[in-house]
């Protein structure tokens, strides 16, 4: 399997393949194509941004995509989010793409944000990401979020 940078040119047929099923199979959240790709047309257009969205292919084929997300607090701290890593639901934790583009994320983070932290979203109800980060030594943080439906 091999990572890289997701190249916009060449990647966002192969991506949008990987999205729908994610979006299906996967997904915490809704959205739609439309949505996602103005998102990736603005992060193409952001060097920090754009050298932050990983892809994982196998065989020439886009397997996993992950990226993360900074923003700032209230209080003016920054706060860093790694996504859900897109996958397909068959490729899903049978072939470590998750822990492989998380930690690509990881270290991209820590080299070029100089901090060592970050979030990642994880429901309770998500085992297999829960194993994952437990595995990679990220703890459940003491900051809980709610939601209004």
């Amino acid at each position: 399997m091999e990572l890289r940078r997701y190249d916009p040119r060449k990647d966002k047929e192969a991506l949008r393949a990987l999205f729908d099923d994610f979006m299906v199979n996967k997904t915490y959240f809704n959205s739609n194509w439309n949505k996602f790709e103005t998102e990736l047309n603005k992060r193409a257009l952001n060097l920090e941004y754009r050298n932050s969205m990983i892809l994982a292919e196998e065989e020439g084929k886009m397997v996993g995509w992950g990226t993360y997300t900074i923003f700032r607090d209230y209080l003016g701290n920054d706060r860093i989010v790694i996504h859900q890593i897109m996958t397909r639901k068959e490729d899903s934790y049978k072939k470590g793409i998750e822990e492989l583009i998380i930690r690509e994320l990881i270290g991209y983070i820590e080299s070029t944000h100089k901090t060592s932290k970050f979030f990642v979203i994880c429901p309770d109800s998500d085992g297999s990401l829960r194993s994952l980060l437990i595995k990679l030594g990220i703890k459940k943080s003491d900051f809980i979020w709610y939601e209004n439906p």
